[in-house]
């Protein structure tokens, strides 16, 4: 009788695995976001520059949150992250850093959504989950943490397209129907986030032509609700909506078209740490673009066919978002120049891509021989881990901190904001380095001890990070 409760006691198999595979993710999880938090503590500086002081004009202007939230700066609103940052701005006098700081809360709370996704859609945990933390908890986010601070433009809109596409997998009619509803709604109102809603229409739109083959009445009703409250969200984003591109001198289509492909290729370059032109550069970011878009449309087949799983649905929308952000990308900046497809601020919407690529992947070697799967789960780690690995994002940060805090301390000995620029040899407001309004805003941020110069009232270094342990006032 002893033996049988023995082997009843001792851990089987499968559950040895699945605590292995906790250990594995979870530990990956912590050590990722141990070097972002310290990122963040060393290089996060208490300072407004560029878009900022336009971003947060309503707060200058004594007005209320919903003025952040309905704010459009170039063809987008701010929504949800104008609303969150209205009310951090208020409670923290001005702090930039508990900007950052909440934007390390949206990432950490992006990769457990992402991380239980995929588990949601096999079943379980597995080993190769462990890529999640090092794709989206890497520092290719550095420009909107650290550089111009903006919880609006990627970060926020990231959290909020996987919730989005975990919305998706829920089985209850009505619970999914209110989720994709709420959370297109506020995608839609959040920045770049919008390119989400429009794959949940797309989505919804194709599941209304399409409906599944059991419960083709139920699913063409739950489709149309949706449409109906994703077509409600653009009316009210139309209200008072003005085109404004996003940069001057913008024109559809430039003479070289055939560019509109390539740059879309060289932000996929950039994600992989290739920052430069070349054929090889070009090769390889078209190359994850290729794989991407025959997911993307491998999806919208079985969704045509009638065939689609919920594995198809959420690849649909993760992939889709991120196609969608690029063209609109190539679009927006190609005007410019192509190099414009190396800026970072652009790599954090590229990731929803990426994880509805490793899932499709997945999707794909279910039925294939178990080699097959390692390989697949081994690439997956092995991409996010090259995207982990570039360390360009510490040193550009290090040095842009301390040209910031260099120029704080120029501000306080001369307050004037051209000898501080010209001191430094760094501006703060690009469009107008000597701007009066900047200036004006300046004296009204010192007058009410804010931003920086609380950080001297309250005895701090100006600029730096608060004490180990302690949360940003």
């Amino acid at each position: 009788m002893g033996e049988p409760l023995l082997k009843a006691a001792w851990p089987t198999d499968r559950s040895r695995h699945a605590l292995f595979c906790l250990i594995l993710v979870a530990g990956m999880f912590v050590i990722c976001l141990i070097r972002l938090c310290g990122f963040v503590q060393d290089n996060a500086v208490n300072l407004l520059f560029d878009d900022q002081w336009a971003l947060l004009s309503p707060l200058f202007q004594g007005q209320g949150p919903l003025s952040c939230f309905f704010l459009q700066d170039g063809p987008q609103r701010q929504g949800l992250g104008g609303f969150i940052c209205w009310f951090l701005y208020w409670a923290t006098g001005w702090n930039v850093r508990a900007e950052v700081w909440a934007e390390v809360v949206a990432l950490a709370l992006a990769t457990a959504v992402a991380i239980a996704l995929a588990a949601r859609l096999r079943g379980r945990l597995a080993w190769s989950d462990a890529a999640f933390p090092l794709l989206l908890l890497s520092l290719v986010h550095w420009e909107t943490m650290t550089l111009v601070t903006m919880l609006a433009y990627g970060i926020l809109p990231l959290l909020l397209i996987l919730l989005l596409a975990w919305a998706w997998t829920a089985k209850n009619f009505v619970t999914r129907v209110v989720w994709v509803g709420i959370l297109g709604g506020l995608c839609l109102f959040s920045s770049y986030g919008l390119c989400g809603t429009v794959a949940a229409m797309g989505l919804a739109l194709l599941l209304w032509l399409r409906p599944g083959q059991e419960q083709a009445k139920a699913d063409r009703r739950q489709a149309g609700l949706i449409l109906l409250c994703l077509g409600g969200a653009v009316a009210v984003f139309a209200h008072g909506y003005r085109w404004e591109p996003g940069v001057s001198g913008w024109r559809f289509p430039v003479p070289n078209w055939w560019d509109y492909p390539r740059f879309c290729a060289l932000m996929f370059t950039s994600l992989l740490g290739l920052r430069f032109i070349s054929v090889a550069t070009v090769a390889a970011g078209a190359g994850l673009l290729g794989l991407m878009l025959a997911a993307f449309f491998g999806a919208a087949v079985m969704i045509w066919r009638r065939q689609a799983t919920t594995r198809e649905k959420v690849v649909w929308i993760l992939t889709g978002t991120t196609l969608f952000y690029a063209a609109l990308t190539a679009i927006g900046r190609l005007p410019t120049n192509i190099q414009a497809a190396f800026l970072w601020r652009y790599l954090t919407l590229m990731t929803p891509g990426v994880c509805g690529l490793a899932l499709a992947a997945e999707g794909w070697a279910i039925t294939r021989p178990k080699a097959i799967q390692r390989g697949i789960s081994i690439g997956w780690i092995a991409l996010a881990g090259m995207i982990w690995g570039n360390f360009l994002p510490e040193q550009y940060g290090a040095a842009v901190a301390q040209g910031k805090k260099i120029w704080i301390a120029s501000y306080l000995r001369t307050h004037d904001l051209r000898a501080a620029n010209k001191e430094t040899n760094c501006s703060i407001y690009f469009p107008e380095p000597e701007s009066p309004l900047i200036a004006g805003r300046l004296r009204w941020l010192e007058q009410r001890h804010l931003l920086f110069f609380r950080d001297v009232e309250n005895n701090r270094r100006p600029g730096e990070s608060p004490p180990a342990g302690q949360f940003p006032p």
